[in-house]
């Protein structure tokens, strides 16, 4: 019996200590998964707020890139860059709004609640990253920290706190590297910085994927061409550009953002500003004095080149203070340096090409005029090449490049025509069959150096090679310091034009260096007209670097983009 009665008081006593683990395993078990959701929630808390960190790094970095090349948006609060900020000082800059998409507004943290707080600051430095120069970048980098106060649930039981900070942080920058140059218009703010007017015809072959960048943010009208609403009706073919001629895009950072009904293309859309590629290109050295600044040398026919059957006159480079006049006769100019600095440039009738400030009308300034029946071409060999620099005095006295509307047509003169294959330099590619340029020319001729070691005149380019592969180099450089909207350069096909190298029109201070251009009218107000006309053609093979380009006339302007072109610029970069 008392064996039974032991045995019975056991089994009773026995389930309450079940029951017990059963409760304490339970608590565990509901501890440890509220943990888990707490902690799980603060991984993707941290995800959220380092992907929001990046996305508002990238934003501001783009806006550092526009301010580098005088596109200021005003992205950022007043005094900053170079002061830091927080999103609840400055709630509506680019920084901010792509944090806010992002889920933070940045208001502020709030003790003990769910908050957020965004500071953007601007480092000097970055470990392990070359700064680029500050004439290229005065403000380099920008870091975004991202905090979230998220709230604890069952983990603030256990800390003793009802909320838990988590953070992201991004630094992005701007970085120099090699790209592929396109026909660049850098004027920030035109209404009409690329124009294509009358019946005018631009076609573009080869060359990088993007074969126009303009880089105005004018809402209006960036592009003027027919349906864009700015007037115009000529036409925009791209059909042919990109590395394998198989159509190219048309990029503007302002408007239109849909394309125009006369554009043929891969793609007309919205894209960055591309820097100027030459900013750091120094202007040339004052060479001496030409020994044909006032009388070129008389050249028999088939001397050094002279294709006229009536004898030609030679120039030879050096430093001019009397303008170049080929009118009713033929000019072979020699290989280097022709500094045209003349003390009066000569008035021409170059037509009113447009200007975003300025109309001029009738006569401008000609360092370098081409008119009636004047033809120009090399002197032999062909693998050398001349440079022209446009230079002036003063405010209103300076000249470019200005070939008229019957220059390159000889009239009665015996001219032998120019084969087209010498316009290669040795070892280089010919044009491909797309341009369309004819195995031979009559008209004229200019062509920059033959340059594979990316220099011009000896000084290297930007800080890296400007070609890989033997091509044309410069051929045209405006001095910077040339607002005058009548000292601008006007060419027209003529009796035929073939220009090989690449130009550069840009009016960036009174100093005339290339960097802390201002917004219009003290910066940009360089412009380059490029005109056809019925029985000559216009073909340029080389890149156009300028702040406003009008193509007008009534016949069709070829150009040959290198893809093999390249040239250090600056792009936006996420780095840590």
């Amino acid at each position: 019996m008392e064996g039974k009665a032991g045995r019975t008081r056991c089994s009773a006593e026995s389930g309450q200590t079940t029951i017990l683990v059963i409760l304490v395993l339970g608590l565990v078990l509901l501890g440890a998964l509220g943990l888990g959701i707490d902690f799980s929630n603060a991984h993707y808390h941290r995800q959220w707020a380092q992907a929001a960190a990046d996305s508002a790094c990238v934003a501001g970095a783009m806006d550092l890139l526009v301010n580098a090349q005088g596109n200021n948006l005003g992205g950022f609060p007043a005094g900053s860059p170079p002061a830091k900020f927080t999103c609840a000082e400055a709630p509506t800059s680019a920084v901010c709004q792509y944090a806010q998409l992002n889920g933070y507004n940045g208001s502020g943290r709030v003790a003990g609640r769910a908050s957020s707080d965004v500071l953007i600051t601007f480092p000097g430095a970055v470990t392990g990253v070359t700064t680029p120069p500050p004439s290229l970048a005065p403000t380099p980098f920008i870091r975004v920290n991202v905090l979230d106060r998220m709230s604890l649930g069952f983990a603030g039981l256990l800390m003793g706190r009802t909320s838990m900070d988590v953070t992201g942080a991004a630094t992005c920058g701007l970085q120099q590297a090699n790209s592929p140059v396109p026909i660049i218009v850098l004027n920030p703010s035109c209404a009409h910085a690329f124009e294509i007017s009358g019946s005018a015809s631009i076609g573009i072959v080869g060359g990088p994927p993007r074969s126009i960048q303009v880089n105005s943010r004018n809402t209006t009208c960036a592009a003027a061409t027919q349906g864009s609403g700015c007037g115009g009706n000529g036409t925009i073919d791209l059909s042919q550009g990109g590395p394998k001629f198989s159509g190219s895009d048309f990029g503007v950072w302002g408007a239109p953002k849909t394309a125009p009904t006369n554009f043929t293309g891969n793609h007309w859309g919205s894209a960055s500003p591309i820097q100027d590629p030459y900013a750091r290109l120094n202007a040339p050295a004052v060479p001496a004095l030409s020994p044909t600044n006032t009388t070129p040398i008389p050249r028999a026919y088939n001397v050094n080149g002279c294709p006229d059957h009536g004898g030609c006159v030679e120039y030879q480079p050096g430093l001019y203070t009397s303008p170049i006049n080929v009118q009713g006769k033929t000019a072979i100019f020699a290989p280097g340096l022709y500094y045209m600095k003349p003390t009066t440039p000569t008035p021409v009738n170059c037509g009113s090409p447009s200007s975003c400030t300025t109309k001029p009308t009738g006569q401008c300034h000609a360092s370098l005029s081409v008119d009636s029946n004047g033809v120009v071409r090399p002197t032999t060999p062909y693998s050398g090449g001349a440079v022209f620099y446009f230079s002036g005095t003063g405010a209103g006295n300076y000249g470019s490049a200005f070939f008229g509307a019957n220059a390159g047509k000889h009239g009665p003169r015996t001219i032998d025509a120019f084969q087209t294959s010498n316009a290669v330099c040795p070892g280089g590619t010919a044009p491909p069959a797309q341009l369309g340029l004819p195995t031979s020319v009559d008209g004229n001729v200019l062509l920059g150096q033959c340059t594979g070691s990316g220099t011009f005149l000896g000084a290297t380019l930007n800080g890296g090679g400007e070609t890989s592969g033997t091509v044309r180099g410069m051929i045209f450089f405006q001095d910077r310091a040339d607002a005058d909207p009548k000292g601008q350069a006007s060419m027209q096909g003529g009796g035929g034009l073939v220009l090989s190298g690449n130009m550069y029109f840009h009016n960036c201070n009174p100093a005339g260096t290339g960097t802390d251009c201002a917004d219009p009218s003290t910066g940009y107000n360089a412009f380059v007209q490029l005109q056809g006309n019925p029985g000559g053609a216009a073909y340029v093979l080389g890149n156009i670097t300028t702040d406003e380009l009008v193509v007008s006339g009534n016949a069709k302007i070829m150009m040959l983009l290198n893809p093999n072109s390249v040239i250090n610029v600056l792009k936006a970069t996420m780095l840590e």
